[in-house]
């Protein structure tokens, strides 16, 4: 059993304990229910407007797929990168990212909606071979629905992957709910903790179990992100060659992530009442993040437009054309505007970084730009697909289209309908799962200690390793 040094009053792991492990029964009161019936019904609208898209579309029209990968592209960032908020501290060794880890892996349930999303687009998603001929791709020789296979595995295995870590990073604190509560919580935790105690054994493999689970996440992750880019729009725009593209995607989408992650924080703060053990710290670190990757988005950019812009052939006119001051130009400006300008210009000012409510607004701003430029370069990449184009070495500027898509009603409803499905997969698991990591919140009390230093008080933190 784990030995509680003796400078630390044993009081503080007990109140941690029955201050965490309420919140899942007290969840937003009386009101919890009504919330979970307001996302159930958009549930069940995004259910059934993706069953009527399916029909009524069908998957040989291309362009009407657009809004539908952008959608899915930008669940892959909102919902698949923010546990990259838990797991890269966590291999750092960090402190201030013990409170927050657990909400940010609890994103891995709302990987659901993207893991059904993605079948049908499957289906959408264009053969290697059209027409008898094969179309340029990064497959070469490889079956005609090798792509298909792929991320169909690779999404996924992203969830399944997902969910394994968030089971072994609760194990503790379901062995706290097997002796803490009673019914069928006490009796989920008791087969869940897989007879955790807490030897050092056990705490051993817990470690490297939580190592191997989010390195693998983090290789899924990435391979997701970089297939989808490729396979599900740049390859089905002819001439559109961009190495750096992927990472742009994947980058992006991390910043989408933590602007989650933000937004997430500051709810379950406020309304879960856990003012004691969410801090300023955290949203202090979280800031931090939040600007490193908006100067990311920047770079990665800038770092593809130059070639773009200084080439002057006519595949990168034509490139420029398309994403950048084509049809979707307002797009573009907005996309410029909310995920770096505006954002970087608030987040560099102290008063913010310190400030929740504050933050949360930057992140609102920059999820809004993600949606902005998930259509920007998901939306004109069926738009300009078909079958005799693809095989073209480039699309003449004259038969670019003049004119953007809208959104249908069904791209709306499943838009707001697999949000929400993620959102109420959350929700349902914070009735069993504590939001706050109890094991961490008491590692942290182990770790942490308030010192004199010269003529002020600063915070100690110990390293476990």
């Amino acid at each position: 059993m784990i030995e509680v040094p003796k400078t630390h009053n044993p009081e503080k792991f007990n109140s941690a304990t029955s201050s965490l492990v309420p919140t899942t029964n007290e969840t937003l009161g009386g009101k919890f229910k009504l919330v979970i019936g307001i996302f159930g019904i958009l549930s069940a609208i995004g259910i059934v407007s993706l069953i009527l898209k399916i029909t009524t579309v069908g998957f040989d029209t291309k362009s009407g797929w657009g809004y539908y990968a952008a959608i899915v592209s930008l669940l892959l960032g909102v919902f698949g990168t923010a546990p990259m908020v838990a797991i890269a501290p966590t291999i750092a060794k960090a402190d201030w990212h013990r409170p927050v880890s657990r909400i940010a892996t609890m994103f891995t349930l709302a990987g659901i909606s993207t893991s059904i999303l993605a079948i049908p687009l499957i289906f959408a998603l264009p053969p290697l071979v059209v027409g008898g001929i094969r179309r340029r791709s990064i497959w070469f020789d490889a079956n005609i629905y090798t792509p298909h296979v792929f991320f169909g595995i690779a999404v996924i295995g992203l969830f399944l992957i997902g969910l394994a870590l968030l089971w072994v990073t609760s194990i503790p604190d379901l062995s706290m709910m097997r002796d803490h509560s009673s019914g069928w919580k006490q009796r989920l935790g008791k087969s869940l903790s897989r007879g955790f105690i807490g030897t050092e054994r056990q705490w051993i493999s817990l470690r490297a179990r939580i190592g191997m689970m989010g390195t693998f996440y983090f290789m899924f992750l990435i391979f997701v992100h970089i297939i989808y880019s490729i396979c599900f729009s740049l390859e089905l725009v002819a001439g559109w060659k961009d190495a750096i593209y992927p990472m742009y995607h994947a980058a992006t989408g991390i910043q989408s992530g933590v602007a989650t992650v933000i937004i997430g924080l500051f709810l379950f703060r406020k309304y879960w009442n856990l003012e004691d053990h969410i801090g300023i710290d955290q949203f202090w670190a979280l800031s931090k993040l939040m600007f490193a990757t908006t100067i990311f988005w920047f770079y990665f950019f800038i770092c593809a437009f130059m070639i773009f812009w200084y080439g002057k052939s006519a595949i990168n006119e034509m490139t420029i054309a398309i994403l950048v001051n084509g049809p979707y130009m307002p797009v573009f400006i907005g996309t410029l505007l909310l995920s770096f300008i505006v954002p970087w210009w608030i987040i560099i000012w102290n008063p913010v970084r310190y400030s929740p409510w504050m933050l949360s607004i930057v992140a609102t701003i920059v999820l809004i730009g993600s949606v902005l430029d998930r259509i920007r370069l998901y939306v004109i990449s069926w738009q300009v697909y078909s079958d005799e184009m693809i095989h073209k070495r480039y699309i003449p500027l004259d038969e670019i289209p003049e004119n953007m898509i809208a959104p249908s009603l069904f791209d709306i409803g499943i838009f707001i309908g697999f949000i929400s499905l993620g959102i109420l997969a959350i929700l349902l698991a914070s009735r069993f799962i504590p939001v706050v990591s109890i094991w961490e919140r008491h590692q942290s009390i182990l770790l942490t200690r308030h010192i004199k230093f010269h003529r002020t008080e600063v915070y100690a933190v110990g390293k476990p390793d």
